[in-house]
């Protein structure tokens, strides 16, 4: 299973060590953006990522979590290759995607948001990103219904023979991403669970998933 981290739950003076650590066994970073008003924190921004894009070769992708992800994007795009923003702060996202050029695009589902929501805009992005916790915060609890939802959407990009895949992200730890990988998922994202204990041992794991 595609295997990504987030860098929410690192230590923050040391973001630069704390991705090196991980080696080549992941297989991206995630940027949480948040801009303390879409959610209730606030982290970092382009000055944080393009000197973090130094040290690593690794796929970097950013998850806007801001109100404004139109004016927002393009700060992204010189060290990010994949930018996903919420379909729940725009009012026409297919202007969004078609103005997004030279990145792969991805749309966030938050948990009380229905599969239908973002069923139309399959097509047009190569990420349907879907999180299992309230958007904010690292450590919360894997909420088992979006299980439902990620199957949905696995039937429906089937059917289609759509390329989009499916990433989960929140509460994510070896269970919860068998879990996501039975339903359907095709990348996950952790974060606290990769803090602590052997991490390599860890990533092996959810990697060996199938």
């Amino acid at each position: 299973m595609e295997t990504g981290l987030s860098i929410l739950s690192s230590d923050f003076s040391r973001m630069g060590a704390e991705i090196k650590k991980y080696g080549r066994s992941l297989d991206f970073i995630h940027m949480d953006v948040m801009d303390g008003s879409f959610v209730p924190n606030l982290t970092f921004g382009p000055p944080v990522i393009d000197s973090l894009r130094k040290i690593t070769k690794l796929p970097f992708e950013a998850h806007l979590m801001v109100v404004n992800p139109e004016k927002q994007w393009k700060w992204y795009r010189k060290s990010c290759g994949r930018i996903i923003f919420h379909i729940e702060a725009l009012r026409s996202p297919m202007a969004l995607i078609k103005e997004m050029k030279g990145v792969k695009k991805g749309i966030a589902l938050n948990p009380p948001a229905p599969a239908e929501k973002i069923e139309k805009w399959l097509p047009h992005i190569e990420t349907a990103f879907i999180m299992s916790v309230a958007p904010g915060f690292s450590g919360q609890k894997f909420d088992p219904a979006i299980l439902k939802k990620i199957a949905k959407l696995r039937k429906t990009i089937d059917a289609k023979k759509l390329k989009c895949r499916i990433c989960v992200d929140g509460g994510i730890n070896l269970e919860t991403a068998a879990l996501c990988r039975r339903a359907g998922a095709d990348a996950i994202v952790a974060s606290s669970y990769l803090s602590s204990g052997n991490i390599l041992q860890k990533l092996a794991g959810l990697k060996a998933l199938r």
